[in-house]
């Protein structure tokens, strides 16, 4: 699907939140369907199981999970988003 802009947004796909306040206020299992954006958002975070409001999608990720399941087609589970900081650390490099 794309927004006014002709930008491509991943609506109705799951992603699992593993962000801080996820874990601090989970809400039911943490999983959530790429609703439509408004504004600056690329989409809406809505819980799977209550319908109640997660949070935003930032055009940026929603951009990452395009390209990526553009390549690899749509994932069979889902994809877990956490905050940009919290990223796994990498080798370092040599």
């Amino acid at each position: 699907m794309n927004d006014l802009f002709g930008a491509p947004t991943p609506v109705g796909l799951k992603v699992k939140l593993d962000r801080p306040v996820d874990r601090e206020r989970p809400c039911c299992r943490n999983v959530c369907t790429i609703g439509a954006g408004r504004g600056p958002h690329a989409g809406e975070l809505i819980c799977s199981d209550c319908g109640q409001h997660r949070g935003w999608l930032s055009k940026s990720t929603a951009h990452w999970i395009e390209t990526v399941t553009g390549r690899f087609g749509a994932p069979t589970t889902p994809i877990i988003v956490r905050k940009s900081e919290e990223a796994l650390p990498t080798e370092p490099q040599t």
